[in-house]
């Protein structure tokens, strides 16, 4: 069994520094964040509809790792036995914490609506 400790922080193997997961980013929000974003993978992204179950952002202090890298992580996620203890460990309790969090970072978005055809 995995040590709890190791499991929470299971994104850094993904080159994933912070993760933040929103049960519901309000639409004008998840386009405002969209903008800002290196990347965002909608659900019009096969891998992203098929695996994101919530709306996340993946911070990254430095470089925002491959895309492939990203989809790895949502697979790993999705396949996981410990998805949802995982999901709910990381889901903001405080969205100004979110809010500071992504203020100067460089972050990838990914949710399950289709936010790139509007």
């Amino acid at each position: 069994m995995q040590d709890q400790h190791t499991y929470h922080y299971a994104h850094t193997q993904f080159g994933i520094d912070e993760i933040y997961i929103h049960k519901g980013i309000y639409f004008n929000l998840l386009k405002k964040l969209q903008q800002r974003a290196e990347i965002t993978l909608d659900s019009t992204d096969s891998i992203a509809s098929k695996y994101a179950v919530k709306d996340m952002v993946l911070i990254f202090h430095k470089k925002v790792s491959s895309q492939s890298y990203i989809y790895r992580f949502l697979k790993f996620l999705h396949q996981s036995p410990d998805r949802e203890k995982y999901l709910e460990e990381h889901t903001l309790l405080n969205e100004d914490e979110f809010f500071e969090a992504i203020k100067s970072s460089t972050f990838v978005l990914v949710t399950n609506k289709d936010i790139s055809s509007e």
